[in-house]
């Protein structure tokens, strides 16, 4: 998936949401997971509909200007419903 976000990053399946202007002069870009994949389990690889919770992460080593760039990548995370998965590690499963 091909998008703006990926031109300028070059980071692919991301989407800025938003841009703030920061006190500093500095710029703050809130980025989402765009890619509809990312909800597919990493062990068997069905696609979860429901979301387990969501997290912030703060990616520094992109690309940015000579001004500050802060960015905060909005991300969500999914549960997997297949059964026998519970005893993968790092795999979530519903109960």
């Amino acid at each position: 998936m091909v998008n703006d976000t990926t031109l300028l990053l070059d980071l692919d399946g991301v989407s800025v949401m938003r841009v703030e202007r920061c006190e500093d002069g500095g710029r703050r870009v809130h980025l989402v997971t765009a890619d509809a994949s990312a909800r597919a389990c990493p062990a068997c690889g069905v696609f979860s509909s429901r979301v387990k919770g969501s997290a912030t992460t703060r990616p520094r080593d992109l690309p940015y200007g000579e001004r500050g760039l802060e960015f905060l990548w909005h991300k969500r995370r999914w549960w997997c419903r297949e059964p026998g998965l519970a005893q993968v590690p790092g795999i979530a499963q519903l109960a």
